[in-house]
């Protein structure tokens, strides 16, 4: 070989990683990562970064980390937020207005497995101002860093995208699952898929029970006014604005606007529900269910999976009334099925403050055929019951509802996804 061929090879050998760091950004995405088994998204608000860090245009930021060649581009996006800390949404029926940058008040979203190696590289060349972000699971003491730059030239932004948004199908649309709606605009959806098997979803039921001494009223998806405001399709997360309520006729109404964000194994719905109209101040009895009415053709594949069962049960038969009873009575914080297709698993977490009692629903028979939503033969029913009402005080309430999305169901595979509930990750800054 000779010399000016040896000198052009080195040259290009020295010039490697930097081509690798501009042109290549999922290069690395298959190489070891210190937070690789954590599914959850880093959400970082602009207000816990360094001060020098905001006030940029949003799209000026780019985030980068380093899997041992150099740093990439990683996925990421920033969701402005209103002086009330709601999201700020681009597109739909009723778009919000935005300033366009990164204030304290707004939020950066990346995917923890994302997260590289420590490095002492600068950032690119055109990205004056530069913070280490580090996340760290507690239990583990992994850690892994990414660099938030602000950049006058910035790179090109990762081309990866772990969830999209089809406004035409209303679907929100994952490697993992599907959600959407296939009828009405009557509620937040009404079809779900997992792993691309089949709609598991006859209907997402929600009632609320008022009334006294034997005398209740039900108020169904007949008197539940949804309004879709707008929403946000990024590459981290679809987020999604609505303003929805329940009418009660001459008792006024309970308000209840979602907030919805959608991510690539999981998704997390924060209904913040007005108890300032509560029915039990004027002497009424008060119960608010939200359950999956689902739908299976061949129910013996699919297991029941609950924290009140010892174990999955068989939707092939009839299950015991002991075990109902457990499913109804014991408090339900998770539960779900496990089918060939993969697992639907949820999860409740409810407002501290709220000092409502939270039961099980589950109803399951083949001769089942009562309500005018059931059709001979559905199964199962299963969802949760706020009962107790009388000494909740006039307030708003969060009720967070985490869906699931799990290959197969095991308890190691539901507690891995569950730590973004039991054991969020830690994150810091240099």
């Amino acid at each position: 070989m000779g010399l000016i061929m040896k000198t052009r090879l080195i040259s290009i050998l020295l010039a490697l990683p930097a081509f690798l760091s501009v042109n290549l950004p999922e290069a690395f995405s298959k190489s070891p990562a210190p937070l690789a088994d954590r599914t959850e998204a880093v959400i970082v608000k602009g207000k816990d970064l360094p001060a020098l860090m905001l006030a940029g245009r949003i799209s000026n930021y780019r985030l980068f980390a380093e899997y041992g060649a150099g740093l990439v581009p990683i996925p990421m996006q920033i969701d402005e937020r209103d002086e009330a800390g709601i999201i700020l949404v681009s597109e739909g029926p009723a778009p919000d207005q935005r300033d366009g940058n990164f204030d304290a008040r707004d939020e950066l979203v990346f995917m923890a497995r994302d997260a590289g190696l420590f490095s002492s590289a600068a950032p690119p060349e055109g990205c004056s101002k530069a913070a280490n972000i580090i996340i760290t699971d507690r239990k583990t003491s992994a850690s892994g860093r990414v660099i938030l730059a602000l950049c006058e030239n910035p790179l090109p932004a990762s081309a990866k995208d772990y969830v999209r948004y089809d406004p035409g199908t209303r679907t929100v649309i994952t490697d993992r699952y599907r959600l959407g709606r296939k009828v009405a605009e009557v509620y937040t959806y009404d079809f779900i898929t997992v792993n691309n098997g089949p709609d598991l979803l006859d209907r997402l039921k929600v009632r609320a029970k008022v009334g006294k001494w034997g005398m209740v009223y039900t108020f169904n998806e007949d008197h539940f006014r949804h309004t879709l405001l707008g929403y946000i399709d990024g590459p981290v997360r679809v987020a999604w604005k609505s303003y929805d309520y329940w009418s009660l006729g001459p008792l006024g109404r309970i308000a209840v606007p979602q907030y919805l964000y959608y991510y690539s194994e999981y998704a997390v719905f924060q209904d913040a529900m007005d108890a300032r109209m509560n029915p039990t101040l004027f002497g009424l009895e008060l119960s608010v269910m939200i359950s999956h009415d689902l739908a299976l053709e061949k129910p013996e594949k699919y297991l029941l999976c609950a924290n009140v069962l010892s174990g999955c049960e068989s939707l092939g038969q009839n299950i015991s009334e002991e075990k109902i009873k457990m499913l109804t009575e014991l408090p339900l914080q998770w539960g779900g099925v496990n089918g060939p297709e993969g697992a639907l698993i949820t999860r409740l977490v409810v407002d501290p403050r709220l000092t409502a009692r939270v039961k099980g629903i589950f109803v399951f028979s083949r001769d089942y055929a009562g309500g005018p939503e059931y059709f001979k033969g559905a199964m199962p029913e299963l969802g949760f019951n706020i009962v107790e009402w009388k000494n909740v005080k006039p307030d708003i309430y969060d009720l967070m509802f985490y869906h699931y999305f799990l290959n197969q169901f095991s308890q190691a595979e539901f507690d891995r996804i569950d730590r973004l509930v039991t054991n969020p990750l830690a994150v810091s800054f240099k």
